[in-house]
């Protein structure tokens, strides 16, 4: 009976020493070891973990080109109200044509050579000489605005052909008149102040050119021969897609 009863013992002190050193683990033994691995290397230095370095990581992403590259899209001013554009930079020489036709006597067209003095793969500056022509018809425009002091008229019979008459021209209308009032009525009519006026112009002509980004403006002035006496301000402002 004794026996039984220091068997009995000796099993209790077991299962409160086994209790009390698992009490006494720490909570992070269970954890995995957050220190770094540490892998020898065959030369025999040593180094914390593995790093691995592909191609595109040491090679970078590359820049846009700053030239060689292909613009196109669509602008409003100069030379026909609404223009398609469409342009190469090649190193530092910039071409470029632009233009437009809304009907038979509107519609311009220009083409642009220059140099490009400034560029990066964002923003590109560069002048121009520039080579272009237009037809416009107002309606009744004012006299004065491009130097002239008269427009043509919608008839090409002589005395009818100035929206001004001069001093002859009112001496062959008093004739015309007394001969046949109905011509003299129909020559008045052709040669009406309400009314759309066709007018033209050559010019030559010297621009600066900006390109940020898609962004593009052209400021300038041009002069040549036509219905337009002064020299005429040359601007574009569009957007333009590219190549690069």
């Amino acid at each position: 009976m004794q026996k039984l009863v220091l068997f009995i013992i000796l099993c209790f002190l077991n299962v409160s020493v086994w209790a009390q050193s698992q009490n006494q683990k720490s909570p992070s033994d269970s954890k995995p070891d957050p220190s770094p691995e540490w892998v020898e290397d065959p030369d025999k230095k040593t180094k914390i973990g593995k790093e691995e370095y592909t191609e595109d990581v040491l090679k970078g992403k590359s820049l846009p080109k700053s030239t060689n590259f292909l613009v196109y899209g669509a602008s409003i001013g100069s030379p026909g109200s609404i223009n398609l554009n469409l342009g190469y930079y090649y190193k530092d020489v910039v071409f470029r044509v632009s233009g437009g036709k809304w009907n038979t006597h509107w519609w311009g067209g220009q083409v642009d050579i220059g140099y490009s003095f400034w560029k990066t793969p964002v923003i590109a500056h560069s002048v121009s000489i520039v080579f272009g022509a237009f037809e416009v018809d107002p309606f009744q425009p004012e006299i004065g605005r491009g130097g002239q002091n008269s427009y043509p008229s919608g008839s090409s019979f002589p005395g009818y052909q100035h929206r001004d008459p001069t001093y002859e021209d009112l001496i062959i209308r008093s004739y015309v008149t007394e001969q046949s009032p109905d011509l003299a009525m129909y020559l008045e009519y052709e040669s009406r102040d309400r009314q759309k006026v066709h007018l033209n112009q050559q010019y030559v002509g010297l621009t600066y050119d900006f390109l940020l980004g898609n962004f593009f403006l052209q400021l300038g002035g041009g002069i040549g021969k036509g219905d337009y006496k002064n020299p005429q301000l040359l601007i574009q402002v569009g957007y333009l897609f590219d190549t690069r």
